[in-house]
């Protein structure tokens, strides 16, 4: 919830540009993700009665390489373009959840962002970096 709230009241407003008469409206994705993500927020506190548990040193170290994997991605996405720094990250994000059925691999590793880039760059015509 409170990365959504970030993203409404800082990230978005500081980091997208306004276009007059554009649309959609520039930051309507981005505005969309950060409600999902207070609206995700409210129904796990309100909804999910689970035991608190401590992860395990695995979880952990997964975690910290997703984390790792992402800030490269970012760093690298401005020199190398978005399709190959989005599907190398998606081959290592497949990499780490070990899937092995290649349908779902194929739809993560190429569908998913191809499928973004078409839509952001060909349909709305929005530049990705």
């Amino acid at each position: 919830m409170l990365f959504g709230a970030v993203l409404l009241l800082y990230a978005i407003p500081a980091n997208v540009r306004m276009i007059p008469g554009a649309l959609p409206y520039p930051a309507l994705f981005p505005q969309i993700a950060a409600w999902l993500f207070i609206a995700l927020g409210l129904i796990q506190v309100f909804f999910v009665n689970a035991q608190v548990q401590v992860p395990s040193a695995r979880r952990i170290l997964f975690f910290g390489l997703a984390a790792v994997l992402t800030l490269a991605a970012l760093l690298l996405v401005d020199r190398l373009g978005y399709l190959p720094v989005m599907i190398a990250l998606m081959a290592g994000v497949v990499w780490m959840v070990r899937e092995r059925r290649w349908a779902w691999v194929a739809v993560v590793v190429l569908g998913l962002p191809v499928g973004i880039w078409l839509l952001f760059e060909q349909v709305l015509q929005r530049p990705l970096p």
